[in-house]
């Protein structure tokens, strides 16, 4: 309606900060917890919450092991996201595979070196599709070279992977829409894709594909931490 002043004050012209951010739905805040959006929002989270039927049980479990997923990860999971992953998009990093002072290795038969439990959690997979990317210098003969291997490596494993690629060296927003384009080329849907890797450089690009989450390479491949050095040991 003409004229009309708009409902809640932070739509107005400046206090439109935050709904610059990907994923903001333009709701109103939460200003206090005794408001009638904030009782709204408890009574929906404890109702994500509630314990499910044992037949409902039993088809999240069943899923749960299709993702490679403990029970406990799976349902924290379908309780952010509200749905089951249907893709998962793996990141290719340190955790996973060796590296180099310029990226990845490329062993002497061509293939990614990649550890042995990531590559038999990989091949137990039957469930979701795959998605592997690698990080990759910005160019020239390296990222070729990385490129190449990868699609081999995919080829001699024969994991069930639906799509693949070097991610580009561009800042966030860029390589959300390509890694968007990644997917949706393949036919799959980033709101189901969730992606395996690591918060620190890989969260804000979660949040700007609007994917359904992230979860710690090693948390989800159940890998070691890295051991830390001793005290007085030189870096």
């Amino acid at each position: 309606m003409r004229g009309r002043k708009p409902k809640f004050r932070h739509v107005r012209g400046r206090d439109t900060a935050f709904q610059s951010l990907l994923g903001h739905n333009g709701g109103p805040p939460l200003p206090s917890a005794a408001s009638w959006n904030a009782f709204c929002w408890r009574k929906a989270a404890a109702k994500s919450r509630k314990t499910p039927s044992r037949e409902v049980l039993a088809i999240r479990m069943r899923r749960a092991a299709e993702l490679g997923l403990d029970y406990r990860t799976y349902a924290a999971v379908l309780a952010d996201g509200g749905t089951t992953p249907r893709t998962l998009v793996v990141m290719l990093s340190r955790a996973v595979v060796a590296y180099g002072p310029f990226g990845p290795q490329v062993s002497l038969d061509g293939l990614l070196s990649l550890q042995s439990a990531v590559s038999d959690k990989l091949a137990g997979l039957s469930g979701p599709q795959i998605v592997l990317i690698a990080p990759a210098p910005g160019g020239g003969p390296a990222r070729d070279a990385v490129s190449t291997a990868l699609d081999r490596t995919v080829r001699v494993a024969g994991w069930p992977t639906a799509a693949s690629g070097v991610l580009p060296a561009a800042p966030p927003g860029e390589v959300a829409a390509w890694l968007c384009d990644l997917l949706t080329a393949a036919g799959l849907s980033p709101r189901t894709a969730l992606l395996i890797g690591e918060p620190e450089p890989y969260q804000d690009i979660v949040t700007r594909a609007r994917l359904l989450g992230l979860l710690p390479t090693r948390r989800y491949f159940d890998l070691p931490s890295p051991a830390s050095k001793p005290q007085g040991t030189p870096s």
